[in-house]
């Protein structure tokens, strides 16, 4: 009721794209009458109105965010947290992307290749990762999250962007632009702290045009209050059009073959219509 009470009485608020400012937007849907999915007509970034407040958010994400997958939000006893480790994480297993971060350093061994990982709940994505013999560093803004992965897995995790060292081979975010407030601002920090040659990766809901389209029922569960944003791959694009990419969605099947046929060379928009999306990016 809180996040309905409050989207009513900003219902009449500034309507900017939070991402150009542009004040040249259409809506596309509607939820609970007071709730609005714009499209940016300049970025084409799809944003809820009332928009995301940098400030509620990271209040939000402190005790209130809840997911219901029995693992992103909610931190293991020792029991649970155990099997999760003996077990591979289930669906939070992230061996595809350490065989791929390996793939983009050919020269390196892996333990010279230094991740981070922005928005890494209790470190779940970190354990594995440093298992596979990456240097590691997380951010996590939920304090209680964060401290879990730094005393229970003894993870380098920091609260603060500012805590975070430049200079990295891969940035990489999981399911975490969609929930921010100015989606730009990990973008143009991401790019900032990778050395030149390093990768910008994300993965996140795919809300490109071609699968709103074919699948308009679960798109448009794909926003609202935890989701302020609709990321689309023609945001992406845009987002990176000065950038060398690949542009994909899942499934993926083998990820490294599809890095090594794109090669780094150009930009590359593959197909647009799986559940979510992946951008890789190179920092010239």
């Amino acid at each position: 009721m809180g996040y309905l009470l409050d989207s009513l009485l900003r219902y009449g608020s500034d309507q900017s794209c939070p991402y150009c400012g542009s004040r040249s937007s259409r809506p596309l849907e509607r939820k609970y009458l007071v709730t609005r999915l714009f499209r940016c007509r300049e970025c084409d970034l799809q944003y809820r109105h009332p928009k995301a407040n940098a400030a509620d958010s990271l209040d939000f994400y402190q005790d209130d965010y809840v997911q219901e997958d029995g693992i992103t939000t909610e931190l293991p006893d020792a029991t649970r947290l155990r099997f999760l480790v003996d077990t591979g994480f289930g669906e939070k297993n992230v061996d595809h992307y350490a065989t791929l971060f390996g793939r983009m350093f050919p020269d390196l061994a892996r333990g010279e290749v230094r991740i981070i990982d922005y928005g890494c709940s209790w470190g779940y994505q970190g354990h594995q990762f440093r298992k596979h013999g990456f240097q590691y560093a997380g951010l996590e803004v939920s304090r209680r999250r964060a401290a879990f992965g730094r005393e229970q897995l003894g993870l380098d995790i920091v609260t603060s962007e500012a805590e975070l060292r430049g200079g990295a081979d891969v940035f990489f975010s999981s399911h975490v632009i969609e929930h921010l407030p100015d989606p730009g601002r990990m973008i143009t920090m991401g790019m900032d702290l990778l050395r030149p040659g390093g990768y910008f990766v994300a993965e996140c809901p795919n809300g490109s045009e071609v699968r709103r389209r074919r699948e308009p029922r679960l798109t448009r569960k794909a926003w609202g209050m935890v989701h302020p944003n609709l990321i689309s791959g023609e945001f992406l694009a845009g987002a990176m059009a000065d950038k060398t990419f690949l542009l994909t969605s899942t499934p993926f099947h083998d990820l490294t073959a599809v890095f090594d046929a794109w090669g780094g060379i150009g930009s590359e928009v593959g197909d647009l219509t799986g559940s979510n999306l992946l951008i890789i990016a190179k920092k010239s």
